[in-house]
C-alpha cells in the first residue's frame, strides 16, 4: 500500500488560517491548544509537529501577512509611477489588506488587550510592524514634494500620521462593529490626497 504524501506547506498554511477564525471567535486568551486541533481536525501531537504553542501560531500567522504585504508595498514603490499615483496604491492596498483580514484584526486588537492585562508592554512590538508603513507612506509625501506632485508647504510627518490614523480608525471600526465600509475609508483617504495638490 503506498503511503500517501502530505504538503507540509499546505497543511501549516491552512492550520493557522483555522486558527486565526478560532481566535477570532472565542478570544485569544480562551483558545486551547486541544481545541486548535479539533478545529483543524488534527491530533494534538500533530499539531506539535508544526508549532510548540499557540503564540508560534499567532506569530507565524503575523509573520506571514507582512512578508506578503511588505511584498505588495515594495513592488507598489519601485513601481515607474508618480509619487502620488504610488502613495494612491499604497493606501489603497493597505486599506484592502485590513478589509480582507478582518478576522486576524480582530484577533490582533484581541492578543494587544491580553498581553496588556499580563502586564506586557506592547508599544515597541506593535512600532516595529507599523514603522515599515509610516516610512513608505513618508518618503512617498517627500517624494512628491520634490517633485513638484505635492504642495511645497506639505508637512511630511502630519500627512504621514494622518493616513496612518485612518487606517487605525479602520481596524477599531472592522473590529467592533459591523459598519465599516471599505469605500468610506478609501474616501477619506483620497480627501487628504487631494489637498497634498499643489
Amino acid at each position: 500500500m503506498a503511503k500517501l504524501s502530505v504538503d507540509h506547506g499546505a497543511r501549516k498554511q491552512a492550520i493557522i488560517a483555522k486558527a486565526i477564525r478560532l481566535f477570532a471567535q472565542e478570544g485569544y486568551k480562551d483558545v486551547t491548544f486541544q481545541s486548535l486541533a479539533s478545529r483543524c481536525g488534527v491530533a494534538r501531537t500533530v499539531l506539535y509537529r508544526y508549532f510548540r504553542d499557540k503564540r508560534q501560531i499567532f506569530a507565524s500567522a503575523v509573520s506571514a501577512l507582512v512578508g506578503r504585504v511588505a511584498a505588495k508595498h515594495s513592488e507598489i514603490v519601485r513601481s515607474e509611477s508618480t509619487a502620488a499615483m504610488r502613495l494612491s496604491r499604497i493606501c489603497a492596498a493597505v486599506t484592502a489588506t485590513l478589509f480582507d483580514n478582518r478576522d486576524f484584526m480582530c484577533v490582533v486588537i484581541d492578543f494587544v488587550l491580553t498581553q496588556k492585562r499580563a502586564g506586557y508592554d506592547m508599544t515597541r512590538r506593535i512600532m516595529r510592524f507599523t514603522l515599515g508603513l509610516k516610512r513608505t507612506l513618508h518618503t512617498l509625501i517627500v517624494w512628491g514634494v520634490h517633485r513638484g506632485e505635492f504642495d511645497p508647504d506639505t508637512d511630511a510627518d502630519v500627512v504621514t500620521e494622518t493616513l496612518y490614523a485612518i487606517f487605525e480608525s479602520a481596524v477599531l471600526r472592522l473590529t467592533i462593529s459591523d459598519d465599516a465600509v471599505q469605500t468610506e475609508v478609501l474616501d477619506r483617504i483620497d480627501y487628504v490626497l487631494k489637498g497634498l495638490r499643489p
